[in-house]
């Protein structure tokens, strides 16, 4: 059963490779067939976007726009948009700013207990972007300031090349590894470890020649904590990137005081008509003192329709195999979310999640259900 998944995965992710072109949430990279550092500030994405991810997002991705959607409805009285300029972010030619809220309401269903349903604000953040020497110089902070006591994710010093080619990043920053996903929960990012809760201190520097891109960062390894030792840690990540598919992988390596991992993966897109495809399997190599050598690996598959302008829907597969050694311990996931971005600054999601993990284990089998209010600017 185990070599069977992983011949999927695989298979799945060979077919992202090879196929044919047929023409950060990394899908919509997919589906414009830009690069990360098109709609984000931080040139491996996530964080704060462009002035050109801002429009996209304002324009593009939105069904309409407020004043134009009210008129259209009845209303008279309304703003017309049509021809106003929308926001991108800047305050003036040397400061930009931007946030993201997300609040949900969820429900879990685990067997043996009683069924749970809450609201929660999930992640609240703002972005700080000081244009020191606009196109060349800056200093970008990103600043979780909900829920909780206000956590810095980000905070460092970009220097790009004068045709923009190569640049060099200094402070704290996330780590260049795999598909960027919003989703922390994705076995990809939750069990490699490098997601939006485990930025890490160091040094970055990235070419950016055409559709060819290489990004390394050497950093503490303590993600986010403080350093206990004088290992480090060193991420690579490189792509290639065309207007319907794309194709990279990555490496890391972190040693640690009583253990060592070694990671990499490969991933991809595709975009067939309104479908963008996203792929990507990680395999893990943890080197413990006290208990030797584990091999484990993740994958995820992961399809986005476009069934009109501001609806997406998502159909995600995920897979993880723990151990290597270890027989029917594999956790499956498997998740049906359609997003609704109805004017500009303003998303919402719903979706449903199904686990199955070991019988044993409850919690691994949960059943989720979630909506999501998403504020951008």
């Amino acid at each position: 059963m185990n070599k069977f998944r992983l011949s999927m995965l695989l298979a799945g992710l060979s077919a992202l490779t090879l196929a044919t072109p047929a023409n950060a949430e990394p899908y919509l990279a997919v589906r414009t067939g830009q690069q990360c550092a098109a709609c984000h500030v931080n040139p491996t994405g996530g964080g704060k976007r462009t002035e050109y991810g801002t429009l996209y997002g304002n324009t593009t991705l939105a069904a309409g726009r407020l004043g134009d959607l009210l008129k259209r409805a009845g209303n008279p009285g309304a703003a017309d948009e049509s021809s106003e300029t929308p926001w991108d972010g800047r305050i003036t030619g040397y400061f930009a700013i931007g946030a993201d809220l997300r609040t949900s309401l969820q429900a879990t269903n685990v067997a043996n207990t009683d069924d749970q349903s809450a609201f929660h604000s999930d992640r609240t953040t703002v972005y700080f972007d000081l244009r020191i020497i606009p196109n060349r110089l800056s200093l970008y902070v990103d600043e979780r300031v909900a829920p909780g006591n206000a956590f810095n994710r980000e905070a460092y010093l970009l220097l790009w090349s004068e045709q923009r080619t190569a640049y060099l990043k200094a402070g704290r920053f996330f780590l260049p590894y795999g598909l960027r996903l919003e989703d922390d929960s994705a076995f990809i990012r939750r069990f490699s470890g490098i997601n939006f809760n485990s930025s890490d201190d160091g040094l970055e520097g990235g070419l950016m020649r055409g559709p060819w891109s290489a990004h390394l960062a050497v950093s503490n390894g303590a993600a986010g904590g403080a350093e206990t030792n004088s290992g480090k840690q060193l991420s690579l990540l490189t792509d290639l990137v065309f207007s319907a598919w794309r194709v990279g992988a990555s490496a890391n390596t972190n040693n640690g005081d009583t253990a060592d991992r070694h990671m990499g993966n490969l991933f991809a897109g595709l975009r067939t008509g309104i479908i963008a495809w996203l792929g990507e399997i990680d395999y893990f190599v943890d080197d413990a003192t006290d208990t030797g050598r584990r091999k484990s690996y993740a994958g995820l598959l992961e399809a986005n329709t476009e069934v009109a302008r501001g609806h997406n829907f998502r159909l995600t597969y995920e897979y993880y195999e723990p151990n290597l050694e270890v027989e029917e311990d594999q956790r499956t996931r498997y998740s049906m979310v359609w997003e609704y971005t109805p004017f500009q600054a303003l998303q919402v999601r719903g979706g449903y999640r199904h686990n199955e993990g070991i019988p044993q284990n409850d919690l691994q089998n949960a059943r989720e259900l979630f909506l999501q209010m998403h504020v951008f600017l």
